[in-house]
């Protein structure tokens, strides 16, 4: 396929030209939502569902690049998002033109694997430039914190597609859970720690958030199956906060 080496290319070009920094953005995501709906062309009713992924993926790792200065990660995070577009975009591919109900249901699964994946990345990504901004602009995050609120919720939309409850994509649970990872991205932005470190704490929450969702969605929602989960969350963050190195 081809779109995922465009928009190499435009990330080329925004990096060795900066004025074209949103230029390349906006022609890259039109590019992947034009992509998508080819692909998708039979699918009428929710094609646009299938374009969160890949959009808020490519959209939210180019701004972190232009918040770091390694060029060596800069390269990696240029081709991560090349590879994970092709591996999203065939996917898709054989998700709308597959021939029997089991293909169908491998390539969901596949899909709904990228949906994590690419979540906690984009996730991590977007926390990033969040917490990094006030280094560079003179914006406090209450100001960016709409645009922090609207990623989370697309991402948990992204994930009725694959849930059993379809026609509820967005309920109760996924606007609390949606408030509590504000509450707690607005109360890390306080901690005098390195963006990146506060970026790991918000994707490990949003992740905890996610598991407690997908539950929700399935009817499996319980102490039980929260307990593993809420161990290794608390424990990774415990690790991660007491080794950070405070600013």
């Amino acid at each position: 396929m081809v779109t995922p080496i465009i928009v190499w290319f435009l990330s080329q070009a925004y990096l060795a030209k900066p004025d074209l920094f949103y230029s390349s953005l906006a022609i890259g995501a039109l590019l992947i939502v034009f992509s998508v709906r080819h692909i998708a062309l039979k699918r009428q009713d929710n094609w646009l569902l299938f374009v969160i992924a890949p959009v808020l993926f490519f959209l939210s790792l180019a701004s972190y690049v232009a918040i770091i200065i390694s060029s060596f990660w800069i390269k990696i995070i240029f081709l991560a998002t090349a590879w994970y577009l092709f591996l999203y975009l065939k996917n898709l591919y054989y998700y709308f033109n597959a021939d029997d109900p089991e293909s169908v249901e491998k390539r969901a699964a596949r899909l709904d694997n990228l949906f994590i994946a690419g979540g906690f990345l984009t996730l991590f990504a977007t926390t990033a430039v969040w917490f990094g901004l006030p280094a560079f602009v003179n914006w406090s995050p209450l100001a960016t914190l709409p645009v922090l609120v609207l990623v989370i919720m697309l991402l948990f939309v992204q994930f009725s597609l694959f849930s059993p409850n379809q026609s509820r994509p967005l309920g109760p649970t996924a606007f609390l859970i949606t408030l509590i990872l504000t509450e707690i991205a607005w109360g890390l932005s306080l901690l005098p720690l390195n963006f990146h470190i506060l970026a790991l704490f918000m994707s490990i929450n949003y992740y905890l958030g996610l598991t407690v969702l997908r539950l929700k969605w399935s009817g499996s929602l319980n102490r039980r199956a929260l307990q593993l989960p809420l161990i290794l969350s608390g424990i990774t963050i415990f690790f991660i906060f007491i080794t950070s190195r405070w600013l």
